[in-house]
């Protein structure tokens, strides 16, 4: 069985070892792994520059108002070379 329980690095500590001892005392593993994940999320990373950020802003209210742009599918299709 698998579990994610995503936290913030000053979440960890004793009273969290605690916690997963007590969550998982019935399980009939008795091993537990931990992944860091230590990667930028994407968001958070295009959000970091403020041209970036306005962009995506802007574009977020665009999308809310219906202000979108949908590509032509049939047009690019008959110029694919799987077509």
């Amino acid at each position: 069985m698998k579990h994610t329980i995503p936290l913030e690095l000053d979440e960890l500590n004793s009273g969290l070892i605690q916690h997963l001892k007590e969550m998982f005392s019935n399980s009939r593993q008795k091993r537990l792994t931990i992944i860091v994940d230590d990667e930028v999320d994407e968001t958070d990373y295009l959000l970091q520059s403020s041209a970036n950020r306005k962009r995506l802003l802007r574009s977020m209210d665009n999308a809310r108002q219906g202000n979108v742009v949908s590509p032509d599918l049939t047009a690019f299709r008959k110029t694919s070379p799987d077509a």
